[in-house]
């Protein structure tokens, strides 16, 4: 059933059906209806209506920024709801810049961060306003932060503040006591100076804080609208008001979403480059009030193989080439010639991701900390044939991870090699040691003192969750561990792992900014039921990760980080799992496109060259 997209007052709606739905020849029209409907305010594009099809390989769960912990959620979101900072488009190394807000304080000491926001800028028209103009103001974004701390929200982000804001454990614990939180009790750490200035305070330094202002987490929603269409639970899960450069269009959950352009989107331009490599890739959008595009139409396309064909025959104009796919384009990592030929664009780069299998540590079969679990974990990591997952799963996209923090991020030590390494023998022997032996003579191995074994690993319903259960079978047969599969949607199982069901699984944790702390702050015991998982709980590792949000960047902190690692591996909580290659295809007619390592949604400064789609595209299926 088609959704109408939210966001919108009644009035609102009709006129989004009117923009998705009318051809061309009626956009004149178009302008003159949106324009008188809502008194002038807004500026319709006067042009054919511009369309950037995209396809995710994920249904999305949320649109609440305070909810959101997948990646096709947040990409959404984010296009719809601000935070205050991004990245810069074209620097490199990266560089933080203004959103809807300034930074105009960061404490040399990493505890205080000053933020002014711009004036003038709207959230959509929305039935909460009361048919009012809402502006963006320094209390939204406290209110916002706010909600990561409430525990009916449940936040995944509430790690980001916890022991950091100052009085957040104060605001937290009141409302655990009380049943509700109370938004309008002022936290020292969290206030609104004035009508457009807010800052935040932590209790110790944070030298990377400054890269969360660039995500969905930290994005601005409006009280009045969560509070006229929250849940039981204080989300927003299917009404995303915002004040980004796209609003909610026509939504088919889990198969299509349609974002349009927001037309009281205030100015906001295309950045100009200065290397000549961005100038020539921008030639023909630099300068130009963003966003270019006016539609922007995401199919969830879970299998792979639709996903290659639909970019093949033009129906999609940017993909991120399924790794299983990749030898239908490329030869040794380089575009195949025919391809090459048409003008199609290919940006390849390890991204800054940690793929992993873990294991719940509070899992009856497989958790727990004494030798004999532990033995058992370790025998599981050294009897998986990760390499022949990236050659059959990733198609050689991949390479293998020794530690925590990714390559390129600062923490990252090249140096550092603590990944168990593929021996099947090494791993009978070790589990012959501790106890784990056939007691029936069936093949399989029974744990100590005869009882029944076996495991369990979950996996994503599609080809690549297949194809990896074949080698997990092949590889634990040859170890002599029973093993056993749960299959379910991405969506579902991410919330089955935040909350503990599942005993096995593999999932990536990717960088929003250059910083490591992320990657070690997965095992923190404070995260547990937020985004550690693997319900890992030592107080040494606590420890040591507190001890290293004292220190910059630098010699110091990448000890621990080590450290940190280490106790990681000795505990063969995961495997550490791989670091992936990101191989991205643009069309000749996507203009602008330049992959960004923290930032997948730059589609306000890209433009569609709709002359040559057309040429190119003649004859063919359109979607």
């Amino acid at each position: 059933m088609l959704l109408c997209g939210s966001g919108f007052t009644a009035k609102g709606v009709a006129l989004a059906a009117l923009l998705s739905r009318w051809n061309r020849s009626h956009m004149s029209l178009v302008s003159l209806v949106v324009g008188s409907a809502l008194g002038g305010a807004f500026a319709a594009p006067a042009h054919a209506v511009k369309t950037l099809n995209l396809a995710i390989n994920a249904a999305e769960s949320t649109f609440d920024p305070a909810a959101s912990d997948d990646i096709p959620s947040s990409d959404l979101i984010v296009m719809m709801i601000e935070p205050p900072l991004q990245y810069d488009y074209f620097a490199r190394p990266v560089a933080v810049t203004s959103r809807t807000s300034e930074l105009i304080e960061s404490s040399p000491d990493g505890k205080a961060y000053t933020l002014r926001v711009k004036p003038g800028i709207f959230f959509t028209p929305d039935a909460a306003f009361n048919g009012k103009p809402r502006e963006l103001v320094a209390a939204d974004y406290v209110y916002s932060f706010k909600r990561l701390l409430d525990p009916k929200v449940a936040s995944p982000y509430y790690y980001l503040f916890e022991n950091k804001l100052l009085g957040a454990e104060v605001a937290r614990k009141d409302a655990e006591k009380n049943g509700r939180f109370d938004y309008d009790a002022e936290i020292a750490g969290l206030r609104a100076l004035d009508r457009y200035t807010f800052r935040v305070e932590l209790t110790k330094p944070a030298f990377e804080f400054v890269y969360n202002f660039t995500t969905t987490s930290f994005a601005a929603v409006a009280r009045e609208v969560v509070e006229k269409y929250r849940d039981e639970r204080n989300r927003v899960r299917e009404h995303p008001v915002g004040t980004g450069p796209y609003m909610l269009g026509q939504w088919q959950r889990s198969a299509k979403i349609e974002l349009i352009r927001n037309p009281g989107y205030r100015e906001d331009f295309v950045p100009t480059p200065t290397t000549d490599d961005d100038k020539q890739l921008a030639q023909s959008t630099a300068g130009k009030r963003a966003p270019l595009i006016d539609r922007i139409v995401v199919t969830v396309l879970e299998e792979s193989l639709p996903r290659v064909l639909a970019f093949q025959n033009g129906e999609l104009d940017r993909l991120d080439v399924p790794r299983d796919l990749g030898d239908r384009l490329f030869e040794k990592n380089a575009l195949k010639p025919e391809f090459k030929a048409s003008g199609i664009r290919h940006q390849r780069a390890l991204e800054p991701l940690l793929g992993f299998n873990y294991f719940n540590m509070d899992d009856p079969v497989v958790g727990g900390y004494s030798l004999e679990k532990n033995a058992l974990r370790r025998a599981i990591l050294l009897g998986y044939d990760m390499d022949r997952e990236i050659a059959a799963v990733f198609k050689g996209q991949a390479e293998l991870a020794q530690q925590l923090v990714p390559p390129g991020l600062s923490g990252h030590d090249p140096k550092l090699k603590l990944r168990p390494p593929y021996d099947p023998a090494l791993a009978r022997a070790l589990l012959d040691r501790f106890g784990y032996k056939d007691c029936d003579g069936d093949g399989f191995r029974e744990a100590p003192g005869c009882k029944p074994l076996k495991i369990t690993r979950s996996s994503t319903a599609d080809g690549k969750g297949r194809l990896q259960e074949e080698i997990w079978k092949k590889s634990m047969d040859a170890i002599g561990i029973r093993v056993e599969f749960f299959s379910q949607k991405w969506p579902d199982l991410i919330e089955m792992s935040r909350t503990g069901k599942l005993q096995m699984w593999g999932w990536s944790w990717i960088a929003g900014g250059p910083g490591g702390d992320g990657f070690v702050s997965l095992l923190v015991s404070r995260n547990i039921n937020a985004i550690n998982d693997m319900k890992f709980n030592r107080p040494e590792y606590d420890r040591l990760y507190d001890e290293s949000t004292t220190q910059p960047p630098g010699p110091g902190r990448d000890r621990i980080y080590r450290a940190l690692s280490e106790l990681a591996a000795a505990n063969s909580v995961l495997d550490f799992g791989i670091h992936t290659y990101m191989n991205d295809l643009s069309q000749p007619w996507l203009l602008g496109y330049k992959r960004h390592p923290f930032w997948r949604t730059p589609w306000k400064y890209v433009d569609i060259d709709e002359n040559v789609r057309n040429a190119a595209t003649k004859g063919k299926v359109s979607r």
